[in-house]
């Protein structure tokens, strides 16, 4: 099975055809008792399929929450395993949002979960945290990239419980999002050959996202935190400067903001990727 293109000169190819605008697919039991769906493993696959349908496929990105699907166990999985495989077969490229982070041989193990050509879990990108060292997720992000796959490290979390760590500073000054940020830009240095490939989660939340993207020249950027957490697109305009046109803006719940119907998705997404279209 031959290897993929880079990630970031596929998701460029798409965002330059479709636009940045990054879907969540969080089928959460609020979200699924509005579309009228049961909170069962038909339900959260129907929930994907009307939001890809909506849009018609076209769509640079989506990111499934893995966490919605995983309290299913294993029939969640298999209803996740079904979106990604629509996806691949429409071409949309999916982020999987696990936020997976661990050491040597199990961090190599999620890279062949979500990486491997053929997984059932195969996606484009997946996210990652550094809370044990950003060296440590070495092996499982040189996997990724060799498949082809990018890999999006937590560094500045919209989240306002994530202050306190990712601002703390270490001995030489640097706050905590800084240095993962400096690590983040020598490792893509070091992968330039096949594309770099490896991204950065920035909250479009915080004032000091821009400083830090500028850390990672290059790299690709998901931003949540538009809509439910109040940021706006101009905000991630403003925040991002210059590297406004790395930015993934995430948006998950904002999707139902007209309604649950099909036609009501369809138009919340236009006027979504409308907005997001003045980080271009």
């Amino acid at each position: 099975m031959s290897v993929p293109a880079p990630f970031p000169a596929r998701l460029a190819a798409r965002v330059a055809r479709f636009g940045p605008l990054c879907v969540g697919i969080d089928p959460s039991p609020k979200l699924l008792a509005q579309c009228g769906l049961p909170d069962d493993a038909g339900g959260l696959y129907d929930f994907g399929r009307r939001v890809l349908e909506a849009a018609r496929w076209e769509l640079s990105i989506v990111k499934p929450q893995m966490a919605y699907f995983e309290r299913h166990g294993s029939a969640g999985l298999a209803a996740l395993e079904r979106l990604l495989a629509d996806c691949r077969r429409e071409g949309v490229l999916v982020l999987l949002d696990g936020k997976r982070g661990d050491i040597d041989a199990t961090a190599e193990a999620y890279a062949d979960a979500f990486s491997r050509p053929g997984s059932p879990l195969a996606c484009d990108a997946w996210t990652a945290h550094a809370w044990l060292g950003f060296g440590a997720l070495a092996r499982g992000v040189d996997a990724s990239l060799v498949a082809g796959s990018g890999v999006f490290v937590v560094v500045r979390s919209s989240n306002p419980e994530g202050n306190p760590t990712q601002s703390a500073r270490l001995d030489d000054g640097r706050r905590v999002a800084e240095a993962l940020a400096d690590e983040i830009a020598e490792a893509n240095a070091r992968h330039a050959a096949i594309g770099g490939g490896i991204g950065a989660v920035l909250g479009a939340t915080h004032d000091e996202s821009g400083a830090l993207a500028e850390r990672m020249p290059g790299a690709w950027l998901l931003a949540p935190g538009v809509g439910a957490q109040g940021a706006t697109f101009p905000d991630v305009k403003r925040r991002f400067g210059t590297a406004a046109a790395r930015v993934l803006p995430n948006v998950s719940r904002g999707i139902l903001s007209r309604g649950a119907t099909p036609a009501a998705i369809a138009e919340a997404l236009g006027q979504l990727r409308g907005e997001a279209a003045i980080l271009g």
